[in-house]
């Protein structure tokens, strides 16, 4: 009798936790832009954020706050998602926040788009805000080369839309288990769920990534 009352309370407090978690909807690219709307969201733990690309080739790229336009090292990323001119479907992508208590950064890797302020955040606070973020990524966002890199007096500031993506190849993976301060660190501490991305409402699946683990998204450029 008592394993049966410990397993129906169990079974409750699973669905309860399941009703109360919110899913967050960002738009990509919406009318051609080059923003995430809204630019940033304050989610709990167990909280959804679905990205749905709209237009051009955007990704949804992990950062840190002092370098913008830098990919975190072993963070997530949506690979470059292509959204041909006139579609009338859209990919979409998402991650679960397990661990609200430290803000999550992220940009566009395509071209120059961090320096003209395509970057996003998850849970920004009073001390590390969204505007101190996109301010810091308009000056190149620790960028030391690239479209996004800072430029010098009477240079050029390249990048343009459509440049090769770099990306992993489908289906890599990197183990971080040993990587040095990978527990101890409350962003790597956020271990998730991301859906492989998918376009015009095909099936997505479902990999881990976190402190154990990372499920790395093949990237495209469009050409």
């Amino acid at each position: 009798m008592r394993f049966s009352v410990f397993t129906a309370a169990s079974a409750l407090l699973a669905a309860t936790s399941s009703v109360s978690a919110a899913t967050f909807e960002v738009l990509v690219g919406q009318g051609g832009a080059l923003t995430y709307e809204p630019s940033s969201v304050t989610a709990k733990a167990g909280d959804i954020v679905n990205f749905q690309f709209m237009s051009k080739n955007h990704t949804v790229t992990q950062s840190t706050f002092t370098s913008p336009c830098v990919a975190k090292p072993q963070g997530v990323d949506s690979g470059f998602q292509a959204i041909p001119a006139g579609a009338s479907g859209k990919a979409t992508w998402s991650i679960t926040v397990n661990n609200d208590t430290a803000p999550l950064w992220f940009y566009c890797n395509q071209g120059a788009h961090c320096k003209a302020g395509m970057v996003f955040a998850i849970n920004p606070n009073a001390e590390k805000t969204i505007d101190a973020f996109k301010a810091t990524a308009a000056t190149g966002g620790g960028a030391t080369a690239g479209p996004n890199a800072a430029t010098a007096a009477g240079a050029s500031a390249g990048g343009s839309y459509g440049a090769a993506a770099p990306g992993p190849a489908a289906g890599a993976g990197a183990a971080n288990a040993g990587a040095a301060g990978a527990a101890s660190s409350p962003a790597a501490a956020n271990a998730a769920s991301q859906e492989v991305p998918s376009f015009g409402g095909a099936a997505t699946k479902s990999a881990s990534f976190g402190a154990a683990a990372l499920a790395v998204i093949a990237g495209i450029a469009l050409l």
